[in-house]
């Protein structure tokens, strides 16, 4: 047992040696005591351009990680990851490059070729598929089927086995049409109607730049079954009018489409997926009572974010995520300070756990829940800290306050002390960390501080939070996980009758199933089915992989979203699902979706 350790600590020692320079500024302020100007310094390393955004499998992350880990090891906590360390490392499909072979050939009717250079004149969609295409080539002028609004670019016009040239967005901006100007829907809608290949173009009254778009900074586990890619304008400018074609279509809001004659297009795409390393990272402090300390009560916080990508005007900036989720991985590291130097307030211990890759689809929870260092059984509740950094007017969102009975009284009596004005935020219970354990039996508690105009941009900085509010809210967290952990009956678990879906942006309804962002195979696999939704009373289960729904295939989250927008509600609607190897076909009558409410 202590050779073991021995080989523990030496890792440390060689962990902490290369953060000593963080640490050090941190000693300056350090305390056991849950202060704002710790959670400050923790934060300013955590979303310093040192980390670039602490994107999931990048050397920002495993710096985080390492900070994270050294702090544990400094105040005494066990390590809980795998071979005696403090890391539970797992991989994910993530960092998307273009692979060799991308090429773009034009064959114009009097017979001469022009070939476009990637990258540079362009690039492939991030949800194309790999191969090659050789065709005859359609303009569909925005690439848009609306029949039920009055608009569809493929009326009358044959495009099996061909090449689609499309105009990125939609006619005169007309937003009734936003869900069908999406990448993913325009991709869906060629592949049905029976297209090799689609080629982008932002027109000349586009809103866009004319340059070929950037691979999205977000998790692409399945392409969308048809080779795409956008161009700049000149590719189009050398078969027709395209500013005279785009104007027309704009101002009549018809639909003017075309075979080109003569026109071929030879296209080869082929991107790579690469497999990345995170881990969540792992520490205990054991609870003092011999009868409960082998219960445990989790309190996590994910520490990745968004790395580096383009903003809003394409730039490629760091997103730095001081809220999201900064702020809860520095709370973590408080909390966690605070009771290795109060161990004799906790009959339960206490697991902390950072995790990696939230922002990829819940991966390290995900990873955890299915790969537990803790037997699952022994866990009793789970307290999650995500964006806790932007008190305002007092409000703090707490939510999972009905996964058990005892919550309610609980949180009453502990925040009678503190004073704060509770509220619930249904639309974004399944967004975080907590859903992993919540959808495994485990009770949950969900601190966050509610949405703001820095949300998932690049001025989510240190210097914009609230750290007096983030003191306040964590010492109400600490009394309230000590309370939980002094529970004479483990908390029962109880599931929420209220709303578990994140709301899908352009749907008019909802059908009650919550997907796994992180599945890497082919359809959408549910994660969990909402009780009494229009899903479970179709018979639903968790663990279902959605491959069809109303006659069109699935092959992605993508897919699923967009033709769930075009559904009605209270219409009867086939779904098709992968059930232990064999299609089940089910018929759900979706609801109305919930708005989300103001945050």
């Amino acid at each position: 047992m202590r050779g073991r350790w021995g080989v523990v600590f030496a890792v440390l020692l060689a962990l902490l040696s290369r953060v000593v320079g963080d640490l050090a500024s941190y000693k300056t302020v350090a305390t056991t005591a849950i202060t704002a100007a710790e959670l400050r310094e923790h934060v300013r390393y955590l979303a310093s351009d040192e980390l670039q955004g602490r994107g999931g499998g990048t050397e920002g992350a495993r710096k985080a990680r390492e900070y994270i880990a050294a702090l544990f090891a400094q105040w005494g906590l066990k390590p809980m990851g795998e071979d005696g360390t403090y890391f539970q490392r797992f991989t994910f499909t993530g960092r998307l490059r273009l692979g060799d072979g991308n090429a773009l050939t034009l064959t114009l009717p009097d017979g001469t070729t022009k070939t476009f250079a990637p990258e540079k004149e362009f690039l492939p969609l991030a949800l194309s598929a790999n191969g090659e295409s050789e065709g005859e080539l359609v303009f569909v002028g925005y690439g848009i089927s609306a029949p039920d609004k009055g608009y569809d670019d493929y009326a009358g016009v044959d495009v099996r086995g061909k090449i689609v040239l499309a105009l990125r967005g939609m006619p005169a901006n007309d937003t009734a049409l936003l869900q069908e100007a999406m990448f993913p829907t325009k991709l869906r809608v060629a592949r049905e109607k029976g297209a090799h290949a689609i080629v982008l173009v932002a027109g000349p009254h586009s809103p866009f730049d004319d340059a070929p778009v950037p691979f999205w900074n977000e998790p692409i586990t399945a392409d969308a079954g048809i080779l795409a890619v956008t161009v700049k304008r000149t590719f189009a400018e050398t078969l027709l009018p395209l500013a005279e074609v785009q104007k027309q279509i704009d101002e009549t809001r018809k639909p003017r489409s075309f075979a080109i004659p003569n026109a071929k297009v030879r296209l080869q795409v082929h991107l790579v997926r690469e497999r990345l390393e995170d881990a969540n990272v792992l520490g205990l402090v054991e609870g003092h009572n011999p009868q409960r300390k082998n219960e445990v009560v989790v309190v996590g916080a994910h520490y990745d974010h968004l790395g580096v990508g383009a903003d809003e005007n394409g730039q490629q900036r760091i997103f730095y995520g001081a809220d999201d989720n900064a702020s809860g991985t520095a709370g973590l590291l408080e909390l966690a300070q605070y009771f290795a130097a109060h161990r004799h307030r906790l009959q339960r211990s206490v697991l902390f756990i950072a995790f990696g890759a939230e922002e990829r689809g819940l991966i390290g929870s995900l990873h955890f829940v299915s790969h537990p260092t803790v037997p699952l059984e022994r866990i009793v509740a789970m307290v999650n800290l995500d964006m806790i950094g932007r008190l305002r007017d007092n409000t703090l969102y707490l939510l999972g306050r009905d996964s058990s009975p005892v919550w309610a009284k609980l949180v009453e009596e502990v925040n009678n002390a503190f004073g704060f004005t509770l509220r619930d935020s249904p639309g974004i219970f399944g967004a975080s960390d907590h859903f992993a354990f919540y959808n495994r039996g485990v009770p949950v508690l969900f601190f966050f501080t509610g949405m703001h105009e820095n949300y998932h941009r690049p001025s989510d900085r240190w210097d914009t939070l609230n750290y007096e509010g983030m003191e306040r809210l964590l010492k109400m967290v600490s009394v309230l996980v000590e309370r939980i952990a002094g529970l004479p009956e483990r908390p029962p678990f109880q599931r929420s009758t209220g709303s578990e879906q994140p709301l899908i942006a352009g749907a008019r309804v909802s059908t009650g199933v919550v997907p796994d962002y992180g599945w890497e195979g082919g359809g959408v696999k549910l994660l969990s089915v909402r009780p009494n939704s229009p899903a479970e009373r179709a018979g639903l289960k968790a663990g279902d992989i959605i491959v069809e729904v109303v006659g069109k295939k699935v092959r992605n989250i993508y897919d699923y979203t967009a033709i769930l927008a075009e559904l009605e509600p209270h219409k009867p609607v086939p779904f098709v699902v992968l059930r232990d190897g064999r299609r089940v076909t089910l018929t759900v009558t979706p609801e109305p979706a919930q708005r989300r409410p103001n945050q």
